[in-house]
């Protein structure tokens, strides 16, 4: 399978980072952490509705990897695969891509769904489940 869907070019990706961590400093201090921010509204968001995990889609697998490093623990399920074909060279980057493609999955599927297309050649849908935010 060839992952090609849903992917964000590197250079926008760096672009977004800095707009980012210019409003997290307006917005808040110029002392203010992007990524601390960032992991804080991702388990804010999680921990009112883990289902909402799926909003990520492709994405998951690396923010859940993030998240766990930085001491946000939602389980140890991963899928190293999709995890190393969706994710930034930086874990802010790996957030700010899944904030995009959850910024798109929101406009574009009904919520909580969990089937992407992530071969566009072939088609076919990948299902994205984590066990452990499904119960």
């Amino acid at each position: 399978m060839t992952y090609d869907q849903y992917k964000f070019d590197p250079e926008m990706i760096k672009a977004e980072v800095k707009v980012k961590q210019a409003n997290v400093k307006t917005n808040l201090g110029e002392n203010a952490d992007l990524l601390k921010n960032a992991i804080k509204v991702f388990s804010d968001r999680l921990k009112k509705d883990k289902l909402r995990y799926r909003d990520y889609g492709c994405y998951w697998w690396a923010v859940k990897s993030v998240l766990n490093v930085y001491g946000v623990t939602f389980g140890i399920n991963d899928d190293p695969i999709m995890k190393a074909e969706y994710k930034g060279n930086t874990p802010i980057e790996t957030l700010v891509m899944a904030e995009m493609f959850r910024d798109y999955y929101l406009k574009t599927f009904v919520l909580y769904s969990n089937q992407f297309v992530l071969d566009s050649e072939s088609g076919e849908f990948s299902e994205i489940i984590d066990s452990d935010m499904e119960g």
